[in-house]
């Protein structure tokens, strides 16, 4: 197997806030260790820290709720300016072992990312973290109704329903973006490698999308710090990721109220601001560095993750569970039925505040319950997921077969359709 000149790391943000950013970072760390030279290109200003020996590179991109509605609209439909800066580099850089990685685009890079690799595309590996690559808000869930869509995304039906979290005026904006995506997509279905996360995401990207070569490598799974060893013997709650209603987090900071237990969130989002004056009675800490957090949840009784759409991986439930704490655990997430049973977990019903309490208060309460899901964790949790060397090691694999032009035959490959095609061109 030959080796890439270079891997270049593609996502919308420098900053390793999020999962998909925490990832890229840490991919690109991972495999400049291992020698190769890493490329890292993000969309924004690209202010983090410098990692190690990676370069990087920032488009100097703004995010698309910044700036003028009109202008972010447009920019966000096709961000010229962040394609010509891509295709120059690569006309300049390009070798024939240069692989691209790409991210997440949704936000800063628009469809046109594709665009400007499509001279490439054979060489793309497009890693699949979350639906934007099929559905028109990225997370097939019906804000409004709280429910998990099952739609085809851009049929007539998916169209009408206002599924947006704001209005449909944004659906519609989506719809138009998701129009341009199917178009520039094309080349890629045809020739690049796509990575999901969870087998399980198939069905769901399938719906909308065919690519001929796919394959899984789930996310790596790393415990926040040291293992909790008798969650039963303690009272907190915590919830641990993004704060916005799409991680169910108003359903939690309600039955946290409703039982009188104040809940610990850890993360950043866009409601935030909005939970914060609605529910103080909760620890609002925000953005907070993994060490902090593996400090607090020594004091934690069990993690909260109320996804109210199909999550395919939801890496903060994979890690509170290596870290020893039992899940409340909502069942829309794809791993849902895996992680309970595992015996780490127990569920409710996503969007069902009621259950939601009901399942809260009989783990407060019931200390046996949470010693038997904390022994689970314990015994089980570090073995549910790659370590974060074999992760890596599994990336550099995909990277080689595809330098040597054996992408159509990768042994881990979840069987594709013999054609590729958008799902809805029958129809």
């Amino acid at each position: 197997m030959a080796r890439p000149d270079r891997v270049v790391i593609l996502n919308d943000f420098s900053s390793t806030k999020g999962g998909a950013g925490y990832l890229a970072d840490a991919l690109a760390r991972a495999i400049g260790a291992k020698g190769t030279a890493v490329t890292f290109i993000a969309g924004d200003s690209g202010t983090a820290e410098p990692a190690g020996s990676v370069e990087r590179i920032a488009l100097d991109g703004a995010p698309l709720l910044d700036g003028r509605a009109s202008k972010a609209a447009m920019r966000g439909l096709y961000n010229r300016a962040a394609a010509a800066k891509l295709r120059a580099w690569i006309a300049q850089n390009d070798t024939p072992r240069t692989v691209y990685h790409l991210h997440n685009w949704s936000n800063i890079l628009s469809p046109s990312v594709f665009d400007a690799l499509a001279p490439v595309a054979a060489r793309c590996v497009i890693h699949a973290h979350d639906f934007f690559l099929a559905c028109p808000n990225g997370a097939y869930l019906d804000y409004p109704r709280n429910a998990v869509c099952t739609r085809r995304p851009l049929s007539m039906g998916c169209i009408a329903t206002q599924c947006d979290k704001r209005a449909y005026a944004h659906k519609l904006w989506r719809t138009a973006r998701q129009k341009v995506l199917f178009s520039k997509l094309a080349p890629h279905l045809k020739a690049a490698t796509f990575v999901m996360i969870n087998p399980a995401m198939r069905p769901w990207l399938n719906r909308a999308i065919q690519p001929a070569h796919i394959t899984t490598i789930a996310n790596p799974v790393t415990p926040f710090g040291p293992i909790t060893q008798a969650p039963e013997a303690q009272k907190g709650i915590a919830h641990i990721g993004q704060v916005q209603r799409l991680k169910g987090v108003h359903d939690l900071a309600e039955a946290g109220r409703r039982v009188g237990a104040a809940i610990s969130f850890f993360g950043d989002g866009e409601d935030l601001d909005a939970l914060r004056i609605a529910y103080p009675e909760h620890h609002w800490h925000g953005h907070t560095p993994r060490d902090e957090i593996a400090r607090h949840l020594m004091q934690m009784r069990a993690a909260v993750v109320g996804s109210q759409s199909p999550e395919p991986f939801c890496l903060a439930a994979y890690e509170s569970v290596a870290t020893g704490l039992p899940l409340i655990l909502s069942d829309a997430i794809l791993a849902a039925d895996d992680l309970m049973q595992q015996g780490v977990a127990t569920g409710f019903h996503a969007g069902d505040v009621d259950d939601l309490t009901r399942t809260l208060a009989r783990i407060l309460e019931d200390d046996a319950l949470v010693a038997q899901l904390g022994a689970a964790a314990r015994a089980k949790g570090q073995t549910l997921g790659h370590a974060l060397p074999e992760w890596a090691d599994a990336h550099n694999r995909l990277y080689e077969r595809i330098i040597t032009g054996a992408a159509m035959q990768l042994p881990d490959a979840v069987p594709a359709a013999p054609k590729p095609r958008f799902a809805g061109q029958h129809r």
